[in-house]
């Protein structure tokens, strides 16, 4: 009887799990997909926060290179600063130089690279390779994106060498931050894009104390008592992007100086060998400007040490002024 009724009694039935429906599903996977697009610009901020504060941690240690030569020399160093005998990219003969970076070195820990270096021969000469080929991390800025070495040729003397074709590659090292020459440029006014903005200081591009800024492109050097503006206002150092010009990188003494006669963050997109052109890496004129990959801004060590984002929103007026050493401008506080 007992099993009579057990037999009986209902079967007890487990609840139905309650589960996702096709169009819930679709809804979360909605969600979580906004909140991606709402945090991927923040990771990328964060990240490029983080390239600009190591962009200028490597000026602010380029700056005390740079003082710490100058309290053992007597003036910042300059470019081609021997004349060294050495090949040119078609691999001719031609007088060459080392660079002010080169000069530099052992200010920057890097004396091993120094040692090795061969200056009383041209940088791109095999004896060179090993050490002038060598990265240094100091003077590149993370937020660039070029390659270390870039596939597009270094004009003038640009470094390496080809020891199976017994010539120079014309290669070199990256290279992201330039010493300021002033607000100089000559040149006829074919290669000047900028037809509505004036060419100013038209008296040498740098060279043979000519130059307007504290770096000299060729020549001559420029010690702190000649920075009548004050070391505060005047650029010492500044970005460029590596790819932007063919003769950018560390080794080459024609290729580490830049100039603000070009507006500031000009891009150079354009590769493509044409001497004619106004808008390609081979238009030195305006290639050696001044520019980043930070948005908005470039990043420029000042001759007292310090570093500061200039906006590329400034006056062209105000921005030139900084760059000269002894130009007489009245700079306020509040104009960059």
């Amino acid at each position: 009887m007992n099993g009579a009724s057990n037999g009986g009694r209902g079967r007890r039935i487990a609840p139905r799990r309650a589960g996702f429906t096709l169009i819930e599903l679709l809804v979360v996977i909605a969600i979580i997909g906004v909140l991606i697009a709402l945090l991927l610009p923040a990771v990328q901020a964060a990240r490029e926060a983080a390239r600009r504060a190591q962009c200028a941690n490597n000026l602010k240690q380029l700056g005390i290179a740079l003082h710490n030569y100058h309290d053992a020399v007597g003036s910042f160093p300059t470019s081609f600063w021997r004349n060294t005998k050495g090949y040119d990219n078609q691999g001719g003969p031609r007088n060459s130089g080392h660079s002010w970076i080169s000069m530099t070195l052992p200010f920057m820990e890097q004396k091993p690279v120094y040692d090795a270096a061969n200056f009383s021969i041209s940088p791109n000469m095999p004896d060179n390779h090993t050490a002038l080929m060598t990265p240094i991390k100091v003077l590149m800025c993370p937020s660039d994106p070029a390659p270390t070495f870039s596939n597009i040729a270094r004009a003038d003397t640009g470094v390496g060498w080809d020891f199976t074709n017994n010539r120079s590659l014309s290669s070199g090292p990256k290279l992201n931050y330039f010493g300021n020459i002033g607000d100089n440029h000559n040149d006829d006014q074919t290669y000047w894009p900028f037809q509505s903005l004036p060419i100013y200081r038209d008296n040498g591009y740098g060279e043979w104390n000519t130059e307007t800024g504290v770096m000299c492109r060729q020549g001559g050097t420029v010690s702190i008592r000649d920075i009548t503006d004050g070391t505060s206002n005047t650029f010492l150092c500044g970005e460029s992007l590596f790819e932007s010009c063919d003769w950018f990188t560390w080794p080459n003494p024609n290729g580490t100086t830049a100039s603000t006669v070009c507006p500031i963050n000009w891009k150079i997109l354009t590769h493509n060998y044409d001497v004619n052109s106004r808008y390609d890496s081979f238009n030195w004129r305006v290639g050696f400007g001044f520019r980043s990959q930070h948005p908005g801004i470039v990043q420029f060590l000042f001759c007292d040490g310090r570093v500061a984002a200039i906006k590329e929103s400034i006056n062209r007026n105000t921005y030139r002024w900084l760059s000269t050493r002894a130009g007489g401008e009245a700079i306020s506080a509040d104009a960059y």
